[in-house]
């Protein structure tokens, strides 16, 4: 058997593996939605929805980012993150699927809060979100198939540089725009009560965090598959971002909470009491805190002060810690607003729903690599 034929026969065995793990997480979530409570299984959609979508984004809005900067460092780094966007179609029906379950979700859905209504009601905010998703999942993967249309060491005109960076323009405008009311609408808006101004803002730079970091990775995982050759000071460059990022999570997370703490206006306290001070959500703020920033920020300001390493055994372990702290951290944002219960949704259906959608992730990255993989490769 030649090693093409071995290749193509692992990854069909891959994808079944996947389309099972997604059946079963399928088969999950709509028992748990029959079930006489199904607030649990509506929140740990929404959770897995929010993190995976984010991440899924993120990608194409680092090439942009690299686009509109004329970041030469690395252009096969730019098409790398590029590939998470093959989530982004799967992502936009999934969310159609969650307007199902609004009137589980949202108290202001059955019980409408006058001084809100004319924002928090049903139908404008699937207006604004089912086209805010569509605009912003249509010109990322515009701006995908323009960058992956470049030819390497051709000569290009300056029409097609101008409309990649449109496109990239435009991406960026409408990724903080739509992130930051999935911010607000999808997350705040479970407690229409509570209120901060700044959680748009907040979500899309934890946003950035997990994202860059998967950029990374995925630049690891790519050169050790013999996919690319990207030199450890590019994949130095993206630790930097992540590094950016995380600090500026952290930034964004504490200048929330003093202006809130200090105020001591119970309608804005509540939110941090209920989080900070009853278990099991104290424990898991602290596990938040210690994984997502404490160790990452620790190690990555040692790494990022020398030579790059050829090794990153050690930063794929910092990264993965992030993106757990990042996903405990949805939890710790949904789940005490939908149940007065202090009670860590952690059981068999939790867990199958969360393998569903990450397999749902790498089957949309597969079929994205099957199209464009083998231009991600293309020389300095």
């Amino acid at each position: 058997m030649t090693p093409t034929a071995s290749n193509a026969q692992a990854s069909q065995g891959s994808q079944t593996v996947l389309a099972a793990v997604a059946a079963a997480g399928a088969a999950a979530f709509v028992y748990g939605i029959t079930q006489p409570q199904p607030a649990r299984a509506w929140g740990m959609y929404l959770v897995n929805l929010l993190f995976w979508s984010s991440l899924a984004i993120a990608g194409p809005a680092l090439a942009g980012m690299m686009q509109l900067t004329e970041a030469r460092w690395s252009p096969s780094v730019k098409r790398i993150a590029l590939t998470t966007a093959g989530f982004l179609p799967i992502s936009f029906v999934l969310f159609l699927i969650l307007f199902a379950g609004l009137k589980t979700l949202y108290p202001w859905v059955t019980t409408p809060d006058p001084k809100k209504a004319a924002w928090l009601n049903v139908p404008f905010l699937m207006l604004r979100t089912g086209l805010g998703v569509a605009l912003l999942y249509w010109v990322a993967l515009r701006f995908a198939r323009a960058v992956f249309e470049e030819q390497p060491g051709a000569a290009e005109s300056a029409g097609a540089r101008s409309r990649r960076t449109r496109l990239a323009a435009t991406l960026l405008f409408l990724f903080v725009v739509v992130l930051s009311l999935w911010g607000f609408d999808l997350v705040m808006s479970l407690d229409p009560k509570w209120y901060s101004g700044l959680l748009g803002g907040y979500y899309v730079v934890s946003t950035l965090y997990t994202g860059f970091g998967l950029v990374a990775f995925l630049t690891i995982r790519a050169n050790a598959r013999g996919l690319t050759a990207v030199s450890p000071s590019a994949i130095q460059d993206v630790a930097k971002l992540t590094f950016a990022m995380c600090v500026m999570w952290m930034y964004f997370f504490f200048s929330q909470y003093l202006v809130i703490w200090y105020g001591n206006v119970p309608v804005e306290t509540k939110f941090f009491l209920r989080r900070f001070f009853n278990d099991p959500w104290r424990i898991m703020a602290f596990v938040i805190f210690i994984m997502g920033w404490l160790v990452p920020f620790g190690y990555l300001l040692k790494r990022l002060t020398g030579r790059p390493p050829a090794a990153h055994k050690p930063l794929v372990v910092i990264l993965f810690m992030g993106w757990t702290a990042i996903f405990l951290e949805r939890i710790l944002l949904v789940f005490p607003a939908l149940s007065p219960e202090d009670v860590f949704p952690f059981g068999l259906m939790e867990i199958l729903i969360t393998a569903g959608f990450f397999a749902l992730f790498a089957l949309g990255r597969q079929r994205f690599l099957s199209r464009y993989g083998a231009l991600l490769q293309q020389p300095r």
